[in-house]
């Protein structure tokens, strides 16, 4: 009994050693595995199981996370991928741990290192979309996966050796505790090194996103750098113009490979577009207006003269992301554009360059960003949120927010400014209506719209009669007066509706 004893404690004090090692040696791993995104082609675990953890969401999930997390959801994402990363490096050091406990003389660290490679090369690359070894971008992977979990093995090795040492030199309490922090000291480093390259934009997306409302009521036009931005990935492609062809294919009898200049030279159209995002909560921020140019798809789609049993458009994206619309509809609506730039400006990066879909009264989701190809089918095919359960035929829902004032104001008593916008896709607004008391409705004065297809500023002076707390509500009406509905439903699977409402204090 004393003797199983005295093995259990020691392969628990093996397995402790190895597990605090896997976490110090794991920390510099995924520290390097961020630091080479910049430097070369090379993409971190968290960046390529992102896209294969969200296929796999049941779609009401997804909507969920969305509609309560909002940017905050991609953050938690990432930062829980990395966690449990870093979980699995620790236990994989606590193999190591136990069995160098058992044969201390053979390399353990080497077959820890070769059995990690082969789960990630063989398992966990090819899951991100990177082939069998992760040989897509070439032989580097594989060989970069090597080096680097040959490196987490030597520090693992190094940290372990270490421990054992200090503990065998009891004559000696600095050279142990040297000899103990040591290893701990580097996996803060690396710890330190990943919150320094990561923490910044995770701040940046959740606390001041572009699309960040700012007080009172936005400009008819938002400017680029305050234009919402919604995207599935943790990192968004960044196209070259030079090389890049847009492709149109398909049932065509004239296929087109058209160059960034190539299409800059053709017959141009201007658009003035708000655009939603489906995932939009009643009264949010993913929502601005923009002025698109660029080129009618019905004209690119006729250069391509498509043959007689084409019925619809589909759409490919350099970040995978695939999108269709019916022929008819493409062919009807002269305002469906392949855009190139915003704002009388090329468009940025973070929106689609060098090319995007514009589809006026549709969802975000509809429009592709880094536009690739353009194929003519048989049938619209179900994009990559159709996939995950998201309605993709379904055209805005009239909606309206207040952006003056704020919600938990403190406002004096007197005549007090109320404004926001209101927004139909292609139907218009007709009306915009107030509530002070949750009975009674007032009209609101419209701006003129800078467009058929974008939103309308309202504005507003209530003039409360005493002090008090107060719930405002705003209501719109589209082009055709049908009223926005009042019944309130999350953003999945079609989109949020519901009023927005406000609380504000009035005071004397």
């Amino acid at each position: 009994m004393t003797d199983s004893w005295a093995i259990w404690t020691r392969h628990r004090a093996e397995a402790w050693r190895g597990f605090k090692g896997g976490l110090s040696s794991g920390a510099v791993l995924i520290a390097v595995m961020y630091l080479l995104g910049p430097l070369t082609s090379f993409k971190a675990l968290p960046q390529l199981l992102q896209q294969p953890i969200l296929n796999a969401m049941p779609g009401f999930v997804f909507g969920f996370l969305i509609d309560r997390l909002q940017h905050l959801g991609k953050v938690l994402e990432e930062l829980s991928l990395i966690l449990t990363m870093l979980a699995l490096l620790g236990i994989l050091g606590s193999f190591y741990g136990v069995f160098r406990g058992r044969w201390p003389h053979l390399p353990i660290h080497l077959a820890i290192a070769a059995a990690a490679w082969l789960v990630v090369t063989i398992g966990v690359l090819p899951a991100g979309g990177e082939g069998w070894l992760g040989l897509n971008d070439g032989p580097t992977v594989p060989i970069i996966w090597a080096i680097l979990l040959l490196g987490y093995s030597l520090i693992l090795r190094a940290a372990c050796t270490n421990w054992i040492t200090a503990n065998e030199s009891p004559a000696d309490p600095s050279r142990r505790r040297v000899l103990s922090f040591l290893p701990l000291g580097l996996g803060a480093i690396g710890i330190g090194v990943t919150a320094t390259y990561l923490v910044p934009g995770w701040l940046k997306s959740v606390v001041s996103p572009p699309e960040s409302l700012a007080a009172g009521r936005p400009p008819a036009l938002t400017p680029a750098s305050q234009f919402y931005v919604v995207s599935k990935n943790f990192q968004d492609p960044v196209v070259s113009a030079a090389g890049w062809k847009l492709q149109i294919k398909g049932l065509v009898d004239i296929p087109q490979a058209l160059s960034l200049e190539s299409l800059l030279s053709l017959p141009s159209r201007s658009e003035t577009v708000t655009l939603e995002c489906i995932s939009n909560n009643v009264g949010g921020s993913l929502l601005s207006t923009g002025r698109f140019g660029g080129i009618a798809l019905s004209d690119l789609v006729a250069m391509a003269s498509p043959k007689a049993t084409a019925t619809a458009v589909a759409f490919t994206a350099r970040d995978g992301f695939t999108e269709s619309l019916d022929l008819s509809t493409v062919m009807a609506d002269p305002t469906i554009l392949v855009a190139y730039s915003l704002d009388d400006a090329p468009l940025p990066d973070a929106h689609g360059f060098p090319a995007r879909m514009i589809i006026p009264g549709r969802y975000g989701m509809k429009g592709p960003k880094w536009l690739d190809s353009i194929e003519l089918t048989v049938g619209t095919q179900g994009g990559y949120w159709e996939g995950q359960g998201w309605d993709g035929t379904v055209s805005v829902h009239t909606t309206s927010r207040f952006d003056l004032p704020h919600d938990g104001d403190l406002i004096p008593l007197g005549p007090i400014a109320l404004g926001g916008v209101a927004f139909a896709g292609t139907r218009g607004i007709s009306a915009v209506e107030y509530s002070v008391d949750g009975r009674t409705w007032t009209d609101a004065t419209l701006d003129t719209p800078l467009s058929a297809q974008s939103w309308v500023l309202w504005n507003a002076t209530w003039n409360p009669l005493q002090a008090g707390s107060y719930t405002l509500r705003v209501r719109a009406r589209d082009g055709a007066g049908a009223v926005q509905t009042g019944a309130s439903a999350p953003s999945f699977p079609n989109g949020a509706t519901g009023y927005h409402s406000i609380g504000i204090s009035v005071t004397t």
